[in-house]
């Protein structure tokens, strides 16, 4: 029974050692979540959800090279929680997600009148 107590604290120490190194090497939190420094938030986009719960998408430019240049946000909060998933999108996948929300706004747009 000692040898899985030895374990588990090892594997609980990796876990939380990789966290540590990555909040300290990104800059934060986010960042770390992120995997790549924020280099600057660009803006918000609010959802228009209920009045219980409120849900919020932040776009962020990265310093993650091509790979990991703009980071999407996603926080929804309400009465008794909090959640943030971080995205992070490579220059051709962010301008591919441009491309679907532009049709999606014509689409909405054409159905509207």
């Amino acid at each position: 029974m000692e040898t899985f107590s030895i374990l588990f604290v090892a594997a609980f120490a990796l876990i939380v050692g990789s966290f540590v190194f990555k909040f300290l090497k990104f800059g934060g939190i986010r960042a770390a979540m992120f995997g790549a420094p924020i280099e600057r938030t660009i803006g918000e986009a609010r959802a228009s959800t209920g009045r219980i719960v409120t849900a919020v998408v932040k776009v962020h430019v990265l310093n993650g090279g091509p790979d990991k240049a703009v980071g999407l946000e996603f926080v929804a909060k309400s009465f008794a929680s909090y959640q943030m998933l971080p995205v992070a999108l490579a220059e051709s996948e962010a301008r591919n997600l441009i491309r679907f929300l532009e049709n999606a706004v014509v689409e909405a747009g054409d159905r509207a009148t």
